[in-house]
């Protein structure tokens, strides 16, 4: 699994930037400005950074795992049975729940791990598109590069990953 998440996720960026490069407009693109930022020691600097990465890190694996617990007791296992014996449909849905539930890939193990139904496909398109496309890359990469590059890229990404998750997925997994 981690080989083929590995591969697809490779794929997807690859693809995506190429398609960006070949058809994209830079008049889509706006380019951020840089606001100063406050010198501080350079073990400051790497303490304050340590501190935030774990603190960040250590929340969202709680997050993970309750909501990994709060699917597993409160979606019936009927939907989650039909929905996942349907290979294509399985592996949409779960993409989709990657974008809405919006965890980082530290988190989305812990959801990936419960969905036990799920093919290995499906879990593979949710582990791509998880950190790939979701609610606040979107609105990051709208406020950063512009509402143009956002609604353009994020479709684009979305059906790369969810293409290339499924043939890495039905092809290695």
């Amino acid at each position: 699994m981690v080989a083929a998440r590995f591969v697809a996720s490779l794929l997807v960026s690859v693809l995506a930037g190429w398609v960006w490069l070949r058809f994209g407009r830079g008049e889509w693109l706006k380019i951020p400005t840089r606001s100063h930022v406050a010198r501080t020691s350079r073990w400051a600097g790497f303490a304050e950074a340590l501190r935030h990465d774990l603190m960040h890190t250590g929340g969202l694996l709680v997050a993970g795992a309750a909501i990994a617990a709060t699917l597993s007791v409160l979606v019936p296992p009927t939907y989650t049975a039909t929905v996942a014996g349907i290979p294509w449909l399985s592996v949409i849905v779960l993409a989709a729940l990657a974008v809405v539930m919006s965890i980082c890939s530290e988190a989305d193990a812990f959801v990936a791990t419960s969905l036990t139904q799920f093919s290995s496909t499906a879990k593979l398109a949710f582990l791509v598109i998880g950190p790939m496309v979701d609610l606040k890359l979107i609105a990051l990469q709208a406020g950063t590069f512009g509402v143009r590059f956002a609604i353009r890229f994020t479709p684009l990404t979305f059906a790369l990953g969810v293409g290339v998750s499924a043939f890495v997925g039905w092809v290695l997994l």
